[in-house]
């Protein structure tokens, strides 16, 4: 039914621009997070929730899906005035950047999984919200006694964080905490 009364409207050289029309349409008339502006509708003529009286009530917007939260364990390590980044996966949320390593808490077996021995000096805490999730992150600072870092990590400095390695903001809770282990 549908198929058939769109092929009845659709202009068949430029499905594109139509298509594209009708989301300007939602977003500049029917507005989606305030009252339509009916009067200035090229559809007002046969729109059906006009008709109807229910602009307020369509098009029905699903309920928004609760944010995941993550509670994460980032490891702030350092030696000789460097800290330790490793590169993000190449696919999923900040892909391919740089970062501290962290681990879904509680993450107490890591140090030893990446091969670190070290002595936890303090820490701190912070938060950062994405879209679709929520990081709830606790710092360790370690000083690590090894100079080799498990493959594909580095030791920055501070020059080098700022010219070579962008860390993303979801971490600025922890810069304090970097700027003084890299002292």
């Amino acid at each position: 039914h549908f198929t058939a009364a769109l092929q009845e409207i659709i202009p068949l050289d430029f499905p594109g621009q139509f298509n594209q029309a009708m989301m300007d349409l939602g977003a500049m008339v029917c507005l989606p997070n305030g009252a339509p502006l009916c009067q200035q509708c090229p559809a007002e003529a046969f729109c059906q929730a006009r008709k109807q009286g229910r602009t307020k009530d369509l098009p029905v917007r699903p309920a928004k899906k609760p944010r995941r939260v993550e509670e994460r364990v980032v490891f702030l390590l350092f030696r000789g005035g460097k800290v330790a980044l490793r590169r993000r996966p190449g696919k999923g949320l900040l892909a391919g950047l740089w970062e501290y390593p962290n681990e879904l808490a509680p993450a107490e077996g890591a140090m030893a999984d990446w091969g670190l021995t070290g002595e936890v000096t303090h820490g701190g805490t912070g938060v950062h919200i994405f879209t679709h999730v929520e990081w709830r992150m606790t710092a360790q600072c370690w000083q690590v006694n090894q100079a080799q870092l498990p493959a594909g990590w580095v030791w920055a400095d501070r020059d080098e964080l700022r010219r070579q390695y962008a860390v993303p903001s979801a971490f600025s809770p922890f810069q304090v905490l970097v700027e003084e282990g890299l002292m």
